[in-house]
């Protein structure tokens, strides 16, 4: 079984490859801000005197250094989950067709599962012990950030502590593991013939355990949503500009983006087809929505990083624009650029990921006779849906959280929308729309020199 697993993960190193690389960013960046955690606080213990109001400088800089420190790896931990999750789920769903031919060979069911989850634990260890090493270099461009933004005192270095590889391993492993949970048990529970055409867990029997699933995804979402309704009645009723209306308004934008991002799987399939309703003509476009629609699982777990990166932004920028705190970029990069770049490194892994899919996908237009042109305006465009997917998420995202600053602050809700982050969106959103075109592209022109039938042949 051993043999069998690591000998498909060479088969398939072009995709596992990038589930590794996603796994070794979160990893360092779990690490390293568990590096600077344990600096600060050890910088803060050394501190003597007191601040300007009087207080005792070690007493607010470990505060400040606890405070910070756990905001930034909360936010890192669910940027890493919903990455890690989704590239999880798809690694597996990817290869199910020789799931399906290793059942057929006479594969116990438990054994599939076995190996699928040995993979994946594989891809954990790896970006655990990466990340613990890598998680140096990140701690030393972090230090100086935090210390611009006075939460770590001038001389902080980074400390390395044994329960740190514990950790990240506790997080990158554990969502790893959480995240091919389910399609390791669906591929294991599916029919040969389901596998081996693509339909791998696509049944209709309903078990415990899928009602299960149901209901924990119901608890989720309902979870999330009397969050937001209980910020926003608490934002009504505090009174505008008090601590408790801006604690209740930050909260609730938070869980509004957490509840569009468990909602994504199924708002990106409608968005992008909506968005193939639009009257553009052509065979590129409608090549470019075709593939978006038919790979549907594949578009979620494309767009999601990148809404969360937009989100954040209209969360954070947009309490700026309704006059709570002035956050300037340097104190954004502070506290989410780690979030940020493992959402964006996830992005882009998705894409490549689904490399060898897409320039199938190009040979079969070549072969029937399209132009090169026409090949390329359809990845570009399919890169343009995903981000457009993502941009108009987070710009639902932006409206809620405009509403919030709107109760909390006492102005109205058009004015606050009108006054919004828009500035920053459109940064953000520029930077997805040219991260996704530029990635589908190149990933699909990777190996461009083989001829149109070798790529029809190829594994990979």
């Amino acid at each position: 079984m051993m043999h069998l697993l690591f000998a498909d993960l060479r088969r398939h190193a072009s995709s596992w490859t990038w589930a590794c690389v996603v796994a070794v960013v979160a990893g360092a960046c779990v690490s390293g801000q568990f590096m600077v955690m344990h600096g600060s606080l050890r910088t803060a213990s050394a501190a003597t005197g007191v601040n300007q109001w009087g207080i005792s400088i070690r007493a607010d800089m470990t505060d400040a250094a606890h405070t910070v420190s756990a905001f930034i790896i909360a936010s890192v931990v669910l940027a890493t989950a919903a990455v890690l999750t989704s590239t999880a789920a798809l690694v597996i769903a990817e290869h199910q067709r020789d799931h399906g031919l290793w059942r057929a060979l006479g594969m116990r069911p438990g054994t599939l599962r076995a190996i699928l989850l040995g993979q994946l634990a594989v891809v954990g260890a790896v970006g655990s012990l990466g990340g613990g090493a890598l998680g140096w270099p990140v701690a030393r461009a972090m230090v100086p950030l935090l210390i611009d933004q006075e939460v770590a005192l001038p001389g902080t270095t980074p400390q390395w502590e044994t329960g740190d590889l514990i950790w990240t391993a506790v997080v990158v492993a554990g969502a790893e593991m959480i995240g091919g949970w389910g399609p390791a048990r669906r591929a294991a529970r599916a029919t040969e013939m389901e596998l081996i055409a693509g339909r791998g867990g696509a049944g209709n029997a309903w078990s415990l355990r899928r009602l299960l699933g149901v209901l924990t995804r119901i608890a989720l979402v309902g979870g999330l949503a009397a969050g937001v309704v209980a910020a926003a009645v608490t934002a009504r009723s505090a009174g505008a500009m008090t601590d408790e209306a801006i604690n209740a308004v930050i909260l609730g934008s938070f869980s509004a983006l957490g509840l569009v991002c468990v909602l994504t799987p199924g708002l990106v399939p409608l968005l992008e087809r909506l968005l193939g309703l639009l009257p553009a003509r052509g065979p590129a476009w409608l090549v470019a929505t075709r593939t978006a629609s038919l790979q549907s699982r594949r578009s979620a777990a494309t767009v999601l990083p990148f809404l969360v990166a937009i989100g954040l932004v209209a969360v954070m920028f947009g309490a700026t624009h309704a006059g709570f705190g002035n956050m300037r970029l340097s104190g954004f990069l502070a506290m989410f650029s780690l979030a940020l770049v493992t959402a964006w490194s996830g992005g882009v892994a998705v894409i490549a990921m689904s490399a060898s899919g897409r320039r199938r996908d190009a040979a079969l237009l070549e072969a029937a006779g399209a132009r090169e042109r026409t090949v390329l305006a359809a990845q570009v465009l399919e890169g343009a849906l995903h981000a457009g997917a993502a941009v108009i998420l987070g710009l639902l995202v932006s409206v809620a959280t405009s509403a919030f600053m709107a109760a909390a602050s006492g102005a109205g809700v058009l004015a606050t929308i009108v006054r919004g982050p828009w500035g920053e969106l459109g940064v953000v959103g520029g930077l997805a729309l040219a991260t996704t075109c530029l990635a589908v592209v190149a990933s699909a022109r990777a190996g461009r020199e083989r001829s149109v039938g070798e790529v029809l042949r190829a594994r990979e």
